[in-house]
């Protein structure tokens, strides 16, 4: 297969297959249908815990009308100390507000719409690496339906989920031809939203700066992007990232070297899905092929990002449109051997590969297994306890909580009462004072630069002096602060017996229960 510096094609070239423009629209829309079936709840209520910590603070720009987190510009990207970024829950609240359904729906409506919608932005990533319609209709089912995808994009709602389904129309917005004014403007705005999203959108600088370069390389000296032994220095690059970390310890927090190895893997696995099995197949394909300028882009962006494969709660997610990818160069291999030897038995392995794959999905998009199958999604008794909460507890009065169980009560009840939550919740609702907050720099050779912001705090948090007073606590006087205290039954803290022995149960559920603290 001959590839030019301006050509186009696919790994699948040879198969021709150009389906008619009705039976793509058909094709289409039962991939639509499949996501859409396949997001349908099978619990009674949102899943998750971060996603009521975005559910929490779209309340309160419900309530307040503002995002009372906003205390430097850079808040608004989250990017300062008690500031969170603000798409989501501004997107949540517009819907709510806009459509008066209740915000636990919303998520749940919000989220269907990502998951389609990171179907089109798949689609056209695709088409401008390999225009072929098989290989971008793949590109949108694997990248649709993978785990990582679909855990953010069926009532759980994370900034992470909405920077996953975006990053392919930032590339597709980067790599297009066209080099024209209107290119720019939506390469901004792209962007800048996605800034907004999540702090993942550093990764973003890097990788527009390796296509100015290439472009730059490509103007200047374009026959040194045809050298034949570019495709070495790019496989060996690519296994000095891969292997750096290892021996470095970057992103290696601790414990044996091969046991995080394993357990990157399976987290990988578990978000991506089993075909990630096939995922050498595509960087060989990719690596080892004669290139045009988009496979060198792609090639140096999986470089660039090579590493982050150890981080265990990042990796995943970053690297998810990348692994998809490889792992379509592989299946459309696949699909090009069938169609060259048309055999049977090869036939039924693709249904398969296809068949397990959206099982695999499927069963961890609706069950989950071992300690977690307890307390993945919220039960009725927290959401029955939070409804009457909102209803019965007056606005603006104060709660201690035991955590964990009661952040659910918190966003469901709509801070009645305001009990604590993470920091950026507790600047929001008033128990932290910004004029009591001292922020120093970070250093830009700091990994917490680029995942927590330039910011930090310095000195010791409210938080845990609220954590100190639950297991200190000797009676009700030293709770004189709190109206009412809040408390969820699995979780013991030395508090409980204080509040059992001195004040008065107003609610009792089979997780939650809610006591009155005297008011003397």
């Amino acid at each position: 297969m001959e590839d030019t510096m301006q050509g186009n094609s696919s790994p699948n070239s040879d198969i021709q297959y150009d389906p008619s423009r009705r039976t793509k629209f058909l094709l289409m829309g039962l991939l639509l249908i499949l996501n859409i079936v396949i997001r349908i709840p099978s619990i009674p209520h949102e899943k998750g815990y971060d996603s009521f910590f975005i559910h929490t603070l779209a309340n309160s720009v419900s309530s307040f009308g503002v995002a009372n987190w906003w205390i430097n510009w850079l808040s608004v990207f989250g990017l300062y100390p008690h500031s969170y970024s603000s798409a989501v829950p501004f997107t949540l609240s517009g819907i709510s507000q806009a459509t008066g359904i209740e915000m636990e729906k919303t998520i749940l409506l919000f989220c269907v719409i990502a998951g389609l919608f990171g179907i089109f932005t798949a689609y056209v990533f695709a088409e401008s690496i390999y225009n072929n319609f098989l290989f971008k209709y793949t590109m949108s089912l694997f990248f649709s339906l993978a785990p990582g995808v679909m855990l953010f994009t069926t009532w759980e709602v994370s900034t992470r989920g909405q920077f996953v389904v975006f990053l392919p129309l930032f590339l597709y917005i980067l790599l297009k031809e066209n080099l024209n004014i209107k290119k720019y403007i939506l390469l901004l705005a792209c962007f800048v939203f996605i800034f907004s999203t999540h702090n993942y959108a550093f990764f973003l600088f890097p990788i527009s700066m390796i296509y100015i370069l290439l472009k730059i390389v490509q103007k200047v000296k374009p026959d040194l992007l045809k050298k034949s032994y570019l495709n070495y220095i790019l496989t060996l690059f690519f296994i000095a990232a891969l292997i750096y970390p290892f021996f470095g310890g970057l992103f290696i927090s601790g414990g044996s070297r091969y046991t995080w190895v394993i357990d990157a893997i399976l987290t990988n696995i578990r978000q991506t899905g089993p075909l990630m099995l096939l995922i050498p197949g595509g960087v060989a394909y990719l690596f080892l092929k004669k290139k045009n300028f988009k496979n060198i882009f792609m090639c140096l962006t999986i470089i660039l990002l090579a590493p982050i494969f150890y981080s265990h709660i990042y990796g995943p997610f970053v690297l998810i449109l990348i692994t998809v990818f490889l792992i379509n160069i592989a299946f459309n291999n696949l699909l090009k051997t069938i169609a060259n030897h048309k055999h049977k038995l090869l036939t039924l392995g693709i249904i398969l590969i296809i068949t397990s794959f959206v099982s695999f999905s499927s069963f961890y998009n609706h069950y989950r297994t071992g300690d977690s199958d307890a307390f993945w999604y919220m039960h009725e008794s927290t959401y029955a306890s939070g409804i009457w909460a909102k209803n019965h507890i007056p606005e603006n009065t104060r709660g201690l909580d035991t955590g964990f169980e009661t952040g659910r009560f918190f966003a469901i009840s709509e801070g009645h009462p305001i009990t604590i939550s993470q920091d950026i919740a507790n600047l929001v609702y008033g128990w932290i004072d910004e004029s009591n907050m001292v922020v120093e720099k970070t250093s830009p050779m700091s990994l917490d630069y680029y995942f927590d912001g330039p910011y930090h705090l310095k000195g010791s948090t409210f938080m845990g002096s609220i954590e100190w007073l639950k297991y200190t606590a000797k009676d009700i006087s030293s709770l004189k602060k709190f109206n009412y205290f809040v408390q969820d039954k699995y979780r013991y803290k030395p508090v409980d017996d204080v509040v059992k022995r001195e004040s008065n149960l107003i609610f009792d559920s089979p997780r939650i229960s809610i006591w009155k603290l005297p008011t003397d």
